[in-house]
């Protein structure tokens, strides 16, 4: 095929060549794009090309002349695939990438990388979407691991001279990658986590640090590690920008979860501010009365969107004990000023567990059972006295200690 015959090709070869010459990871990040608007433009002025082959011999690199190639050859086809096999052409053309990021020196390749592997991970999301296979997640992961397994392993200094610049964004994209496979630490999301060391050192991007932080507390929090998970999301809403208002409420619906956990309760002026759900103000008010049964049903009349977060489990295994404590505090500031506030009856925490569970069924040594671990993990001070069916709490603290002192 004569060389000239596609002078779109010729002209995007021509450029590459240019900007690869010179570094100018900048010039190539624009020749190099992945919206899909520009892709369909783009591969219909392609269509007519059999083997891109013939035009990438101008290219002096060859893995270079590979990677353009190959993207060619994607755009060239993209109309035509469907979603699976184009994530499937993604992911080799990533792979390409991979072997030319590892093969050059510097950062000047992550403006290119950028885009590719946002790219990526939507194209996972799309993949999934039409074949409900999480393969595609696996895939997308094996290419970003690769490739932040290479900028990790540049020791070049200053950090902001090495590939490690580019390492805390694929890293937040690897653990985004990670929620939606439901990987366990240790797999994927465990190369993601050792970036944490390098985020400290100041040179990275605000959006890159948020982004990481984000997706780092959500990954903690589906592995239970509550604290952990609120540092994170926390240092996300502190310093994702007023104007991003979409991501500060996105940010806002997990750290909601890992405080709420805490007994840390937003105020409702919070709540209005980001225009949250209402069911989130309803779970405030069961979780603030020890009103077990409503909270849950509310989780379970609102299950398709917590399981959409992510959530739905950790709010309804995590939040019992804390709302028998709330209850049994409530059950003390009913009595306040009588003796009953200070010693309980068996027989009224037996009926306001009842209440509250919704299980009529419960029966003594259920009860003692909430009521010992109330004890042992101190939601709740003071003794149970098993013979004499009473709850003794303490008079030398306040016997409910806050949530946050104890979880």
């Amino acid at each position: 095929m004569d060389v000239g015959y596609n002078n779109v090709a010729n002209a995007i070869v021509n450029s590459a060549q240019e900007g690869f010459m010179f570094n100018d990871g900048s010039a190539l990040a624009k020749l190099f794009v992945f919206d899909k608007q520009t892709l369909y433009m783009l591969g219909a002025k392609l269509s007519n090309i059999s083997d891109f082959d013939a035009y990438t011999v101008l290219i002096s690199d060859v893995v270079f002349a590979q990677f353009t190639s190959t993207y060619l050859s994607y755009v060239r086809d993209i109309q035509s695939m469907d979603e699976e096999e184009r994530h499937k052409r993604l992911c080799r053309l990533a792979d390409v990438f991979s072997a030319l990021m590892a093969a050059s020196q510097g950062p000047w390749m992550i403006p290119v990388m950028r885009p590719l592997a946002l790219a990526l991970c939507s194209s996972a999301q799309t993949a999934f979407n039409a074949t409900q296979d999480t393969g595609a997640f696996a895939q997308a992961a094996s290419v970003l691991l690769r490739l932040l397994v290479d900028l990790l392993n540049d020791s070049s200094t200053p950090l902001e001279e090495s590939k490690r610049i580019g390492s805390i964004f694929v890293a937040g994209l690897l653990l985004r990658i990670s929620l939606r496979m439901n990987a366990a630490p240790g797999a994927y999301a465990g190369k993601a986590l050792e970036v944490r060391s390098l985020s400290s050192s100041g040179v990275f991007s605000q959006r890159d640090m948020v982004s990481y932080n984000y997706w780092l507390g959500r990954y903690y929090l589906t592995c239970y590690y509550i604290d952990k998970a609120r540092t994170h999301l926390e240092y996300a809403f502190s310093n994702c920008p007023a104007w991003y208002y979409h991501n500060k409420r996105a940010i806002l619906r997990h750290l909601f979860v890992a405080n709420l956990i805490r007994g840390l309760l937003p105020t409702e002026q919070l709540l209005e501010q980001y225009e949250m759900e209402p069911v989130y103000g309803q779970l405030i008010l069961h979780f603030s009365k020890g009103n077990i049964a409503g909270f849950q049903q509310t989780l379970v009349d609102n299950v398709d969107f917590f399981r959409s977060q992510g959530n739905y489990l950790i709010l309804m295994e995590r939040t019992e004990i804390q709302m028998y404590r709330n209850l049994l505090r409530r059950v003390s500031l009913i009595n306040a000023g009588s003796e009953r506030s200070r010693m309980i009856p068996y027989s009224d925490i037996l009926t306001a567990f009842r209440v509250s569970s919704q299980n009529y069924a419960m029966d003594d040594a259920e009860m003692e059972s909430v009521l010992a671990s109330l004890l042992s993990q101190k939601f709740v001070l003071g003794y149970a006295f098993h013979h004499q069916r009473i709850l003794n709490l303490s008079k030398k603290s306040s016997p409910f200690p806050p949530i946050a002192s104890v979880v």
